[in-house]
C-alpha cells in the first residue's frame, strides 16, 4: 500500500505562475542589491549561484554550494547572509500578491493527514528555509503537517536528479514503492524519479518545457482533492 505522498510546492500546492514568480523575485533582489550599493555584477553572480546549485555533486549542502559560489566573486558572505535574511523577512513577502489563493491546497494536505498518510514537501531545495516557509504560508499550509520540508540547508542535491529523491527517501528509510509524487513539472518532478514511485500530475500551472507526451494521471488541484477523497 502506498502511504507516503511527496508534494511539490511551487505551482502545485502553491497556485501561481512560476515564470511570474521568478520575474518578481529577481526584480526584488535587483532592487535590494542596488539599495545596498552593489553594481550589476552582483545580479550576475547571484543568478549564476542560484542556478549553479543544480550542479551540486553532494559533497556539501546546497546552501554551502550557493554561498561558496557567491564567495568566488569576492563578496562578503557574512554581510550578505544577514542582508538576505532581512530580504526574505520583508520584501520577499510582497510576491504573495501573484498567488491564486484558495483553501484547496490545505484541504488536500489536511485530508491526507487525517487518513494517516505520511506527507513530505518535496519542493526543489534552491531556497533557504525562511523563503520556503513563507511560500508555504502563501499556500495556506502548516509546516507541522509535513514529515520533512526540503530546503537548501538540508539537501545536497536538487530536482530533477534522482539523487535528490534518493537522499530524501533514505533519510526517512522510505521505500520508493510506498510513494506517490505529486507535481506540475514534467521534467523537474518526474523525469528522473527512482523506480517504483507513482506519478500524479497537477495541471493548473503545468510546466512541460520539452512538450512531452503526458501518460500519467492528470488533475487540476480541485479534481485532485476529489480524487483522493474517493480513493484514499
Amino acid at each position: 500500500m502506498r502511504n507516503v505522498f511527496l508534494f511539490d510546492l511551487d505551482s502545485t500546492l502553491l497556485q501561481m505562475n512560476q515564470d511570474l514568480f521568478l520575474h518578481d523575485y529577481f526584480k526584488l533582489i535587483y532592487i535590494r542589491s542596488k539599495n545596498l550599493g552593489y553594481d550589476d555584477n552582483f545580479m550576475k553572480a547571484f543568478q549564476y549561484a542560484a542556478y549553479n546549485i543544480l550542479s551540486n555533486d553532494g559533497s556539501m549542502t546546497n546552501e554551502e554550494h550557493f554561498w561558496k559560489t557567491i564567495a568566488k566573486y569576492g563578496y562578503n558572505i557574512d554581510k550578505l547572509k544577514s542582508e538576505f535574511d532581512d530580504f526574505y523577512n520583508n520584501e520577499f513577502k510582497s510576491i504573495e500578491k501573484i498567488v491564486d489563493k484558495n483553501s484547496v491546497p490545505n484541504d488536500v494536505i489536511k485530508y491526507l493527514k487525517s487518513k494517516g498518510y505520511t506527507i513530505i514537501l518535496a519542493t526543489n531545495p534552491l531556497f533557504p528555509r525562511v523563503a520556503t516557509y513563507e511560500r508555504m504560508r502563501w499556500a495556506g499550509l502548516d509546516k507541522n503537517d509535513f514529515l520533512d520540508i526540503t530546503t537548501y540547508e538540508n539537501c545536497h542535491y536538487s530536482k530533477p536528479r534522482k539523487a535528490y529523491f534518493i537522499e530524501l527517501l533514505n533519510k526517512h528509510s522510505i521505500n520508493p514503492n510506498d510513494c506517490i509524487m505529486v507535481g506540475n513539472d514534467l521534467d523537474d518532478d518526474f523525469s528522473d524519479l527512482p523506480e517504483g514511485i507513482e506519478k500524479l500530475l497537477i495541471t493548473d500551472y503545468l510546466i512541460n518545457k520539452n512538450n512531452k507526451e503526458i501518460t500519467m494521471k492528470s488533475f487540476t488541484l480541485n479534481e485532485f482533492l476529489e480524487y483522493i477523497k474517493n480513493n484514499y
